[in-house]
């Protein structure tokens, strides 16, 4: 008892009552901040288990978006492997594992391309889990392929050689544009070297000759033109080119002489035999003039200017074959003064005749 009295008069001194509402109230409280600090830390667990929670399934879906994203980045490695890849044969395994899709796709682009060859690298086979196998053609069709490949990656190591007919025909046409755009010397360099190739080329060796003789190199077209009647004796246009060009250099006698070198048929060379008639006449050579224009009356015998060609030719060594031919010319030429001129010269030579009687 004397223990509770010291306890009450404590509490009255105090001035609170063992238990007053106040007291009561302050219990209360007490109870409750303890509940509420359980509560926060109960939330706080919580928070920490989600996070956790949170970061785990997120470091597992990043593991599995690396490991799904491996077989993606394959292309891009082939495609840094392939500018290397040794282009000299097709290597194709004794044993063939299983492809997929993309690899068939892969394999069989590469046979349609049109390679020489190529070398596939040896690759780890990539794990897929539904796989079909290569049908047989297409890896017939890539060995066939492999000798084709083969063949042509040889052929493709050989220079290409060209006929002497394509080479002239590339020199012609370099010729023709420096001639056309004035570059001579460039010119005449490739009908140079397109004669070279093919010689028996008239026509180049024609352009050539013209374009020597017009830049006044007057031996070398006359050599080029040489070369071409010495490499076919038959054929005359050359040496009738070569007499125009000696005779436009004032040396006719030298033309006449290269034109009596051959005797062409009138019929296929007329020109040829007109002109050794005209250079023989004017020469003085009366006799291969007469020669001359009897070859071209046989060839067209009703042309009268031939007859008058010939008559005047023998005017100066046959008078009375002159007065024959003057006659046969009189018969066919229809030109006025020209009938004069022979009414006149057959006059002329009949009265030489009676006065030499």
């Amino acid at each position: 008892m004397s223990v509770i009295n010291k306890v009450l008069k404590d509490l009255d001194r105090r001035g609170q009552q063992p238990f007053s509402k106040r007291a009561a109230s302050s219990a209360v409280e007490r109870r409750s901040s303890h509940r509420l600090g359980l509560w926060l830390l109960a939330l706080m667990l919580l928070i920490v288990l989600a996070l956790v929670v949170f970061w785990w399934q997120s470091r597992s879906e990043n593991t599995m978006t690396v490991t799904e994203s491996e077989p993606a980045e394959m292309p891009k490695l082939q495609e840094r492997v392939e500018p290397f890849i040794d282009t000299a044969v097709i290597e194709v395994p004794a044993e063939r594992t299983p492809r997929s899709e993309s690899d068939s796709r892969q394999s069989s682009e590469i046979v349609s391309q049109d390679l020489a060859s190529v070398v596939i690298p040896e690759t780890e086979p990539e794990k897929v889990e539904k796989t079909e196998p290569m049908p047989e053609e297409p890896v017939v069709a890539t060995k066939e392929t492999e000798n084709e490949a083969q063949k042509g990656g040889e052929f493709s190591k050989q220079p290409v050689q060209l006929s002497p007919a394509e080479i002239s025909a590339q020199h012609i046409e370099k010729a023709q544009k420096a001639q056309q755009q004035g570059r001579l010397t460039s010119a005449e360099d490739h009908w140079r070297k397109a004669l070279a190739v093919t010689p028996e080329n008239k026509e180049v060796r024609k352009k050539l000759a013209a374009l020597q003789f017009g830049r006044n190199k007057v031996s070398q077209a006359l050599t080029t033109l040489e070369a071409g009647f010495k490499l076919n004796p038959d054929d005359f246009e050359f040496r009738l080119l070569s007499a125009r060009i000696l005779e436009k250099e004032a040396r006719p006698a030298a033309a006449l002489s290269l034109l009596k070198q051959a005797t062409p048929d009138a019929d296929v060379y007329p020109e040829y035999v007109q002109k050794q008639a005209l250079l023989a006449q004017a020469q003085g050579d009366y006799k291969a003039a007469a020669d001359a224009y009897q070859r071209l009356l046989e060839s067209e015998p009703e042309q009268g200017r031939w007859y008058l060609g010939k008559a005047v030719a023998q005017q100066e060594f046959a008078p009375e074959a002159a007065v024959a031919s003057y006659q046969e010319a009189f018969k066919r030429i229809k030109h006025q003064p020209t009938l004069d001129f022979i009414e006149q010269q057959i006059t002329s030579l009949q009265v030489t005749e009676a006065g030499e009687q």
